[in-house]
């Protein structure tokens, strides 16, 4: 399609009222009712649109049902996407067919356009659950309206970059901070060129007229004064803080502003469409001059730490007003900056903790994107990988852009005050956040979205940059994640248990990553969150000679005491307990027993399959690869030998029959336990001698088979999870820190499923801090949490506050099938548990910790508790318990102590003074 002059197309056609389809003859529908002139489809593209790409759409063909496609409205979700490609890819499919005469007719475009967003605008619920899309389909789909001027802006900087490198800079300029000077900087520039080709003169002259139009004092003047007019009778609220917005400077206009956007926002009633889509119209063209009058503020240095946070406020604000982020989200990072606002000076950990807070207005919109667009995302990047770039895009050209820039001010100043300090290839950075502590001196790689969604795997040796934590992800030296993800998902867990330093990076510090990709470097994350990434070459001496390579810092390897194999008959759950951890069952079960003894009434029904069992019918294949590590570690078989031999053995495990005298002893307690055959659903849990540990954790590396129905598949899950113990990745984890990773042997925990409408982890420790607390990530649906989607997660504090750290945004979750297994159906965004249900977990970890018997670490020190739970009809469930282990963090924190200044708070500040980073 790239290559063909008519793109995506077959020809020109006339499509009338009445159906039929003609050539396009003049007045060929004139006795037919009427119709529309524009190009038909190809082949190519209908075959590509079968599969989810819907190239080259013309709007005046869209029909309703098409657009509306229930019941994620996947088909809305795609059309920014697709006109983000043509927009930022010389016209992607179009390259070669913008030009192609008659394939749109705009006046057609423009009236099918308005009728369809007017239509959508009427849907009850519709915008108020889709504010981002909405806003985002008036800034695609023409309408009459003067949408997307400064996306046009920036593509054209874009186009002339690309054909000319000379421009960057000003490119650079205008998608980061333009200004009523930009436009004259463009003609300056053309003006000095005397070899300009004529495409090139003339995209400048189009983009120096476009900034003089969006940013020029004059013109945005004028657009203020007509929507304060048309507003003064209908919204009188909005024309007043239009005209107050009109007549001042600086933050205030700022102020007035945003606070005009938020009105809006509150004030598109679905019974007036016309009306709504004017004013959604006006709340994108008002972030346009919230973004210009923010960026001219800036431009200079004076700003005053009571400046920043107030012109952090107003953004936030406008924020909100955007669908960037949600109301609560809004109200979690501006509610401590207020409360510095109230006084002349602050303490300063207080100011540093707002400071820092802010910096996580920018992930939490990556978010919002990517839970609004999420099909889309996927399906496009899969195509062509710079899809991606359409999330950057969207948060560019709104006010996060200024936000952004403020958050970076106020966090550098906030670690100096806090005496925290990071340290990024040389330079000092704010867009650093240490989750795991850890140290790791190995090749840095720097794995695109396109890799991930290919199935590419780093290796062991690597330090990785990852567009998001991934669930399956093998065992790395270090992770870099431009998105958190779930701070208590199985794979987290694994890094903190492991040492295995991760934190997040800001995605302006990708490009510098990029460039230091296939380098070894040093990255070390302390306790405290402070973060030392260098180049080898660059680390001081006692580093270089001290620091391990190609792995990351961990204590010395675990031996696993051998199971007990005489046990040979099921175990119910009345009969489990946690003293028989790790010697009949896993700790799974064994727990699972110990939590229905002390929480009755809590714990589902279960049966455990013992040790003994899987030793009885796996001999053989645990002989063989106890063989196949003997010759790994002699150096006689290599890592693709070893694979293949895993491969191989989980294959034969996963096929193996069950005896007949097995399955009668599991026909019977199953139904003494669970009921009449083919009546319930099952959780085919594993559970090994190998995990939950005082020194390891393995969370989440087994395969569990979630909600098993009818006693034939039942009974065919049992040896396939027997069988996920030899995973190549379940082994690698292992390998890390078992002395023998190959003796491994699984119990099996069979539990009857649960219609949990909400599940989740809770950690009896403010992992945030440190202190006192509990952590709590929660998700819609059965098992969210644990795999590392997007979860609700907030710290619940002794005093009786909540700290947000995340709010739920992934776009669908998982519910029971009747059938078997589990099926996907759309989730709301935002919050999980309501307060009740936070009480109750509070509760539940008070009982835990003063009746359950401590586990203590290497150090003797307590670990706290990682509780699975779900709340289903509104009662809470247990599911797991198990310590959780961290590793590494000593290693850590003695190396960064001597690699960076030790942290000496301030403990107070002025907030009329300036911003360490506004004076230099």
């Amino acid at each position: 399609m790239k290559n063909n002059e008519r793109g995506p197309y077959r020809r020109i056609r006339w499509f009338c009222n009445d159906g039929s389809i003609h050539p396009p003859h003049a007045y060929a529908c004139k006795d037919l009712g009427g119709g529309r002139q524009h190009a038909e489809y190809s082949e190519e593209r209908n075959r590509l649109a079968h599969l989810g790409w819907h190239v080259g759409t013309v709007i005046a063909a869209l029909s309703w049902d098409e657009l509306w496609s229930p019941p994620r409205h996947t088909r809305l979700r795609e059309l920014p996407l697709e006109r983000h490609m043509v927009d930022h890819h010389n016209g992607w499919v179009l390259s070669k067919a913008l030009d192609y005469r008659g394939r749109v007719q705009l006046e057609d475009e423009e009236t099918a356009g308005r009728k369809l967003l007017l239509r959508l605008l009427q849907q009850p619920d519709w915008l108020s659950q889709n504010y981002l899309l909405a806003l985002q389909l008036i800034q695609t789909i023409p309408h009459h309206g003067a949408e997307g001027r400064s996306y046009q802006i920036r593509q054209l900087a874009q186009n002339i970059a690309e054909k000319d490198s000379a421009f960057n800079r000003l490119r650079i300029e205008i998608h980061s901070r333009p200004s009523p000077t930009s436009a004259n900087r463009v003609r300056m520039w053309a003006l000095e060129r005397d070899d300009l080709p004529p495409d090139v003169l003339a995209d400048t002259t189009l983009l120096a007229n476009g900034l003089d139009d969006l940013y020029g004092e004059s013109a945005r003047q004028t657009r203020l004064l007509k929507a304060e007019q048309f507003l003064a009778q209908t919204v009188p609220d909005v024309a007043s803080l239009l005209a107050a917005g009109r007549q001042q400077q600086g933050i205030e206009r700022v102020a007035r502003l945003t606070k005009a956007m938020a009105t809006l926002r509150d004030n598109t009633p679905a019974d007036k469409p016309s009306a709504s889509l004017y004013r959604l119209n006006l709340v994108l063209a008002l972030a346009s001059e919230v973004r210009a009058a923010a960026s001219e503020l800036l431009v200079h240095n004076s700003l005053s730490r009571r400046e920043l946070i107030l012109l952090a406020t107003h953004l936030l604000q406008g924020a909100w007003a955007s669908g960037l982020l949600s109301e609560g989200e809004q109200q979690a990072l501006a509610k401590p900056m207020l409360k510095l606002l109230q006084e002349d000076s602050a303490a300063g950990s207080l100011y540093s903790h707002a400071a820092r807070r802010l910096s996580l207005a920018a992930a939490w919109s990556t978010m919002t994107v990517r839970y609004t667009f999420a099909e889309a995302l996927s399906q496009y990047s899969a195509l062509d990988h710079s899809a991606e770039r359409f999330v950057d895009e969207t948060l560019r050209g709104s006010v996060l852009l200024p936000l952004g820039e403020v958050a970076q001010r106020l966090a550098l100043d906030g670690a100096a005050v806090a005496g925290l300090s990071h340290h990024f290839f040389g330079t000092r950075s704010s867009g650093l956040l240490g989750i795991n502590p850890g140290v790791a001196r190995a090749k840095l790689r720097v794995i695109s979205s396109e890799e991930l969604a290919l199935g590419i795997q780093p290796a062991a040796d690597e330090i990785v940059v990852l567009p998001e934590t991934v669930a399956e992800l093998t065992p790395v030296a270090g992770i870099l994640t431009l998105g958190e993800g779930n701070p208590l998902s199985h794979v987290q867990m694994l890094a903190r248990n492991l040492g295995i330093p991760n934190l997040v990076v800001a995605p302006t510090l990708l490009p510098r990553l990029q460039q230091e990709s296939g380098q070894t470097v040093l990255l070390a994350v302390s306790a405290d969150g402070r973060v030392y990434l260098e180049r080898e070459v660059n680390l001081p001496a006692f580093v270089r000679a001290k620091t391990p390579a190609a792995e990351s810092i961990a204590t010395s390897l675990v031996t696993v005491p051998p199971p007990n194999l005489e046990q040979l008959s099921l175990l119910p759950l009345a009969e489990l307990h946690a003293g028989l951890s790790g010697k009949l069952v896993g700790p799974k079960a064994a727990n699972v027993g110990e939590l229905a003894r002390r929480f009755p009434g809590r714990i589902a029904p279960a049966v455990a399959i013992p040790f003994g069992i899987f030793a009885e019918y796996t001999e053989s294949q645990r002989v063989q690869v106890d063989a196949a590590y003997g010759r790994f570690r002699l150096g006689e078989l290599d890592q693709e030998g070893l694979n293949a031999v895993l491969d191989q053995m989980r294959n034969e495990v996963s096929s193996t029959l069950l005896r007949e005298d097995l399955v009668e002893q599991l026909r019977t307690a199953m139904t003494q336990e669970f009921g009449a055959p083919n009546s319930y659903g099952l959780f085919v849990r594993s559970d090994t001698n190998v995990e939950d540990l005082p020194q390891f954790t393995g969370a989440g590396l087994n395969e569990t088979i979630p909600n098993v129905v009818g006693l034939e598949a039942q009974l065919k899950a049992i040896p396939r999870v027997w069988g996920s113990v030899y995973s190549r990745r379940a082994m690698a984890w292992r390998g890390r820190i078992l002395q023998h990773p190959d003796q491994v042997f699984a119990s099996i925990l069979l539990m009857k499923s649960i219609a949990a409408e909400k599940s989740g982890v809770l950690v009896t420790k403010d992992l945030h801090s440190g202190q006192a607390g509990l952590t709590v990530s929660a998700a819609w649906g059965v098992g969210g949490a644990v795999d590392n989607e997007s979860a609700a997660t907030l710290v619940l504090r002794e005093d009786g506050s909540s700290l947000l750290l995340a709010e739920a945004k992934a776009p669908y979750r998982r519910e029971l099938n009747p059938n078997g297994g589990v099926q996907w159906v759309p989730a709301e965004s935002g919050p999980v548990l309501n307060t009740t249900e936070q009480h109750e977990l509070q509760k539940l970890a008070a009982e835990v910790i003063a009746n359950y018997p401590p586990v203590r670490d290497d150090q003797d020190e307590t670990l706290p508790w990682d509780i699975e739970f779900a709340f289903a009809d509104g009662k809470l469930w247990l599911l797991q318990i198990r310590p959780l282990v961290q590793r590494g963090h000593i290693e850590a924190n003695q190396l960064i102590n001597r690699l960076l200044p030790t942290p000496q708070p301030k403990e107070s500040i002025q907030l009329d003074e300036l911003a360490l980073s506004a004076g230099g």
